[in-house]
């Protein structure tokens, strides 16, 4: 299976508005939700910030591969619920999705510059996987229930309540990983298509 990655805009059933700058500002503190990791200049370079906000929950069906190309800031004023997994590669590019509910998925797999803040919960039946550069970001405000946090890449700035356990990484993880699984597309390929990641 090849699931074509699409921007956040134009995911099926997302209704994503253009949001007033001045007004964006000012209702979304992004060093707030960031826990003062990082602010729009840091993102931007003192460049526009464009906002993007969709009103209410957004519910997605199957595996969802998301990619952008533009950078703005998308807001979901409500929950994220995906009903398979859900992988986020962008590379280059810094486009925040803040989700002021909570992120409801099977499983979640970040990559390269993937930045993510949830006000409230993040739900994965199955598991967070983080592949990812220093830019990236995953803030949880809420609580946490995931089966396990595979930690391929060291790096970004994670965080997440202190009930999650301690993550899958370095020579333990290597151990553990199935033999086909040697690269970010592997990653990706594996997450969406509900394979395994790790041997029993």
């Amino acid at each position: 299976m090849s699931l074509k990655p699409q921007p956040y805009t134009t995911l099926p059933g997302a209704r994503f508005q253009p949001l007033d700058t001045e007004e964006g500002l000012e209702r979304y503190d992004l060093l707030e939700v960031s826990d003062d990791s990082v602010d729009y200049a840091d993102l931007f370079g003192g460049g526009d910030v464009n906002f993007v906000v969709h009103e209410g929950s957004l519910s997605l069906s199957g595996p969802t591969s998301v990619q952008n190309e533009e950078q703005r800031v998308c807001v979901i004023e409500g929950d994220l619920i995906v009903d398979g997994p859900l992988v986020i590669h962008d590379v280059d590019v810094y486009v925040p999705l803040w989700i002021k509910g909570s992120l409801i998925a099977r499983d979640l797999l970040l990559v390269d510059d993937a930045q993510v803040f949830i006000e409230g919960d993040l739900k994965l039946s199955g598991n967070l996987v983080t592949e990812v550069t220093d830019a990236a970001h995953l803030v949880v405000h809420g609580e946490a229930k995931i089966g396990a946090w595979l930690r391929p890449s060291e790096r970004g700035a994670i965080y997440l309540p202190e009930s999650v356990p301690d993550p899958i990484e370095g020579d333990a993880l290597k151990a553990r990983l199935v033999p086909t699984l040697n690269s970010s597309q592997s990653w990706s390929e594996h997450v969406l298509e509900g394979k395994r990641l790790l041997r029993d």
